[in-house]
């Protein structure tokens, strides 16, 4: 039996059974994403949904089958749904890195607005030049120097 660090360096393979440590099936290894392991929604226990098992409750690989740490009930209730893992990808800053996901930009605009926007949201485009009017002193918009007069 491979152990439970030697199954995370990448031995676990798409279509390898999951099995509790009560020998119950738990579903099959669609793949690894991050620090989960994807199951197949064609399991009959999956309702026709994903899930996804925390990789720390691998206790290692017998024959092709990966073995759980826990009874097959217990990674059960420790499985994500499709929707709670897609809650945790965007509402935590660091949820997309648990998923095997790059970082979403780390404070920039999100949303179609994104792509037009360099880091920190500044445009990636020149600022149109602006008239030059207004008494001296006063700040220009969206910039830091005071108008010229």
């Amino acid at each position: 039996m491979v152990n439970a660090e030697g199954a995370k360096h990448g031995e676990i393979r798409a279509h390898m059974p999951v099995v509790g440590s009560d020998g119950r099936p738990v579903g099959t290894v669609d793949h690894l994403d991050g620090d989960f392991i994807k199951l197949m929604r064609s399991d009959d226990a999956s309702g026709g949904r994903h899930r996804w098992i925390p990789a720390t409750l691998v206790a290692g690989l017998d024959g092709g089958v990966v073995r759980l740490s826990v009874p097959a009930a217990q990674a059960e209730d420790a499985a994500l749904d499709e929707d709670e893992a897609q809650r945790r990808m965007t509402m935590d800053p660091d949820g997309r890195r648990g998923f095997g996901q790059p970082d979403s930009g780390g404070g920039g605009p999100h949303g179609s607005r994104a792509q037009a926007h360099g880091p920190r949201g500044t445009p990636q485009h020149p600022q149109e030049s602006l008239p030059s009017s207004g008494s001296p002193g006063q700040v220009a918009p969206g910039t830091d120097a005071p108008r010229r007069s």
